[in-house]
């Protein structure tokens, strides 16, 4: 452990959430929403490396199917490219197979915020469909293994007295009925009081360095969260973005010195993630 690197993004860290305090203070609710997020932005963009950026918006695949708006998604500049809106805000539409971590950021967890949250995450989990991350020397697809985006939950708050990881467990456990084996929220991070992550080894939490004042909860959240990013990233191989962009069996072949449309019948190029 490097003390001195620790130390300043622990004041990033204190800057950011001083930050976010007074943004809390602000009466326009959108306003405050997204200078929260642009908080947690600063905070995660300085340690990615040029492989991956940041940004909010929602998540598309190649069918059309589009997610709710996420408040922020961390994604690969070696896949897919995003769409952007606004360059300034970062704001735009991200395609599923770029996308390797998503974070929805709350001012308060309580059990109305996870249940949002868990809503929008089982959405992306269950109707998005990721296309094929290889192919062969014919172009035919090969079946591959992938990790589908990590989720995440950020929260500046928690109106719980006394706080315990027990309790914050218990609450998300009421939501998810696979919270002890497969979790569809891995990581849950509350600012000044703890941090949990459900990692090969179960659950595990760091709390909030109360007598050394250092956030060791949010150091914890950032450096796994970006340690993973490779690894989710190698499993997504080279898509092609011609399946966002065309119709691969709407095509004309020469058959006999004619070219016929669609000489194999009407049908549709359909992927399966399971």
């Amino acid at each position: 452990m490097n003390i001195y690197y620790r130390k300043i993004l622990d004041a990033q860290i204190k800057k950011a959430l001083t930050d976010a305090k007074l943004a809390s203070k602000m009466k326009h609710p959108y306003l405050t929403g997204r200078l929260r997020e642009i908080v947690l932005h600063l905070l995660i963009e300085p340690l990615l490396n040029n492989n991956y950026a940041i940004g909010n918006g929602k998540i598309i695949d190649y069918k059309g199917n589009i997610s709710g708006e996420i408040d922020l998604c961390i994604y690969s500049k070696n896949l897919h490219p995003p769409i952007f809106f606004s360059r300034n805000d970062k704001m735009g539409i991200f395609p599923i197979e770029s996308v390797l971590n998503t974070i929805e950021v709350k001012s308060e967890l309580n059990k109305r915020a996870m249940l949002e949250s868990f809503a929008k995450f089982q959405q992306i989990d269950n109707e998005l469909i990721f296309t094929a991350a290889m192919h062969d020397e014919n172009q035919d697809v090969v079946a591959t293994y992938f990790i589908k985006p990590h989720y995440s939950i950020f929260a500046f708050n928690t109106k719980t007295e006394r706080y315990s990881a027990d309790k914050v467990l218990k609450l998300y456990s009421t939501i998810d009925p696979s919270w002890d084996t497969t979790p569809l929220i891995s990581s849950i991070c509350i600012a000044g009081k703890g941090w949990l992550c459900n990692t090969d080894r179960g659950w595990l939490h760091i709390s909030y360095d109360e007598i050394n004042d250092i956030n060791n909860e949010i150091i914890g959240f950032i450096s796994t969260l970006v340690n993973d990013l490779p690894r989710i990233e190698g499993t997504r191989g080279a898509p092609h973005i011609g399946y966002y962009l065309t119709d691969p069996l709407n095509v004309d072949k020469l058959i006999n010195k004619i070219f016929v449309n669609k000489p194999w019948e009407d049908g549709e190029f359909v992927f399966s993630n399971r």
